[in-house]
């Protein structure tokens, strides 16, 4: 007795069709498009489980770290001398955490006195960096978690290039505009400058550092929660007169970032640059004293009821 299955008349029309069509997978076209229309993508702060995003926490904190050790002997070489972390940001699908896109945002400034009027003015600029990646996300952050302080430096895998590496690409050939002419005289210069000779550098290089830390320190619970989410000082300067040695006004220069991942993953950055004036009426030494404190940003300014916090406000 025969064991061969008997078809029915629904199975044979079926089998019928299969043969006329083919049962054959889409083109790989087909697929990539399927798979494009049904992958989202999100920062890697909204794919990552809470583990790798605690690692991506301390990657981030090891590459900005990594930076400003080696800013002033590489990068920081050229024009922009300050050049300071505004974002590091990355992307990646949300199921399988390929990486899609990863930016380095940073802001930097060069600041102008005019030696014959005192007039402060400023060349800022946000710079943003694309750094290459590929592979998953948990792939880079094994390479680059145990890597520790040489994050920076370590090559990310699938592309045998570092974050160092795309900062660099970043900034080849990247120069500051043209310096405002020298007058023939000079009655002013810029306060940071001329304490070196004149006054305690060091000391007033240790405020202009108090004041970006406590900047940083509020920035997340005041100015952060506007437009721009991640906002970093760059540089605090103020004009003296070298006769009178008074401090009439200071500026502070500052670098702002929104970045947003938009739907084929890529990273879009908006970013600006803003300069708060300070109205100061004071001499220099005055001004040292009243901002020597461990937190200068709250500091009452020589002559005046207001601190260099209320200037900022209405400003940013």
């Amino acid at each position: 007795m025969s064991s061969r299955p008997i078809l029915g008349p629904l199975a044979t029309v079926l089998l019928a069709f299969t043969a006329a069509v083919g049962c054959a997978a889409p083109a790989d076209e087909e697929v990539e498009q399927s798979e494009d229309a049904l992958t989202t993508y999100g920062d890697l702060f909204s794919t990552l489980g809470e583990h790798d995003i605690d690692r991506w926490f301390s990657v981030r904190k090891a590459l900005k770290d990594g930076f400003d050790r080696i800013c002033g002997d590489t990068i920081c070489g050229g024009d922009y001398s300050n050049l300071t972390t505004v974002r590091i940001a990355c992307s990646s699908t949300s199921v399988a955490r390929k990486l899609k896109d990863c930016t380095w945002v940073l802001g930097g400034s060069i600041e102008y006195v005019d030696g014959r009027t005192g007039k402060l003015t400023s060349d800022a600029r946000a710079f943003t960096c694309k750094i290459p990646v590929a592979g998953t996300a948990k792939r880079m952050l094994d390479a680059l978690e145990p890597a520790g302080a040489n994050a920076l430096h370590t090559p990310i895998p699938g592309t045998g290039k570092s974050f160092y590496d795309g900062l660099v690409d970043c900034f080849s050939g990247v120069t500051g505009g043209p310096p405002p002419p020298e007058p023939a005289k000079t009655f002013y210069a810029e306060l940071g400058e001329w304490s070196w000779e004149h006054a305690d550098g060091l000391a007033w290089m240790q405020t202009t550092r108090n004041l970006a830390e406590g900047f940083d320190y509020i920035c997340g619970d005041t100015f952060c929660e506007g437009e721009y989410p991640d906002i970093s000082p760059l540089r605090f300067a103020c004009s003296v007169n070298l006769n009178t040695k008074r401090v009439s006004r200071c500026t502070w220069t500052f670098a702002a970032a929104d970045i947003q991942v938009d739907q084929r993953g890529k990273l879009e950055a908006n970013t600006t640059t803003k300069r708060c004036t300070i109205e100061i009426g004071a001499k220099a030494s005055d001004l040292a004293a009243a901002l020597s404190g461990p937190e200068p940003l709250y500091a009452t300014l020589p002559g005046k009821t207001t601190s260099i916090y209320d200037a900022i406000s209405g400003c940013l």
